[in-house]
């Protein structure tokens, strides 16, 4: 195997060693895994779409804490479904019915209730302009022009989700960094990297 086997535009561009980007895990993300994996040789991430602006940033100078690499923190461009805003108690007791008996078998605690609470993209995606992250992440959509404008303004690496030919083509012409194609073995396709860089 020759020794350049993981040298690519996406390493390069991205500044790490090896063409591993880490699922973000949305939800279940830890700062301590996102600093691992970048810290190895990857590109760690962290889902912070359900987060508010203050949580982003206080999660962006935790992983900050543990790795001077490279990392990406993901957002959901969307995240509403049609009920989302009209969901209630008992619908939430409902859906979690089929699922008591293995929470129960795991010992786990009964997730609570909590009324919806919409997040704004726009107020989310301003944190991590603001704290210059290395790599803005995202999926179910395409940010607004000027965010991207100023991602690129900043040199934050972004990186889209197309799980579609057409969704790909969207994002292309979107002009993001890097488009991460999920099928059964994950992978990240280079768009384009005009300017490869390290980043800090």
């Amino acid at each position: 195997m020759p020794s350049s086997w993981n040298r690519n535009r996406l390493t390069e561009g991205l500044g790490i060693d090896y063409p591993i980007i880490q699922g973000p895990l949305g939800g279940l993300s830890s700062q301590r895994l996102t600093a691992a994996v970048s810290n190895f040789g990857g590109l760690g991430s962290f889902g912070a779409h359900g987060l508010a602006p203050e949580a982003i940033k206080d999660v962006i100078a935790q992983i900050r804490s543990l790795t001077s690499k490279p990392f990406a923190m993901n957002l959901w461009v969307s995240m509403e479904d049609e009920g989302a805003r009209t969901s209630d108690e008992s619908e939430f007791n409902r859906s979690l019915a089929p699922l008591a008996v293995h929470l129960a078998v795991l010992g786990a605690p009964r997730p609570a209730y909590k009324p919806y609470s919409a997040a704004r993209f726009e107020d989310q995606a301003r944190v991590l302009q603001d704290a210059n992250v290395p790599a803005f992440s995202f999926l179910y959509g395409v940010p607004p022009r000027e965010i991207l404008e100023e991602c690129r303004t900043k040199s934050i690496v972004t990186i889209g989700t197309a799980t579609t030919p057409d969704e790909g083509a969207v994002l292309q012409d979107a002009g993001v960094n890097a488009i991460v194609a999920p099928a059964l073995r994950p992978v990240a396709i280079a768009v384009h990297f005009s300017s490869p860089r390290k980043l800090h």
